[in-house]
């Protein structure tokens, strides 16, 4: 989920959610991950997003469980659900 920050070949989505993340900015990565149907990696690293934040910030509670049911229904095969 981090992505590896500058490297070259890296994916720009990739490396915008982990300069963000890294400073703290866990609902501005977040919304680079905006719900997309049919992409559940994203679904579910967005849930990571916000859950993380949570455990930082003690906030935020309600987003987070949202975009966890958004992740879970996503998610195709039976580890989608899982991972979410």
């Amino acid at each position: 989920m981090s992505g590896s920050g500058t490297t070259e070949g890296d994916d720009p989505l990739q490396t915008a959610v982990w300069r963000l993340r890294s400073r703290a900015c866990w609902a501005d990565a977040a919304a680079l991950l905006a719900p997309v149907a049919g992409d559940p990696p994203a679904a579910v690293q967005r849930a990571s997003l916000l859950i993380e934040r949570c455990l930082y910030t003690e906030s935020g509670w309600a987003e987070a469980e949202d975009a966890l049911r958004a992740a879970e229904a996503v998610a195709r095969a039976d580890e989608g659900p899982a991972s979410a």
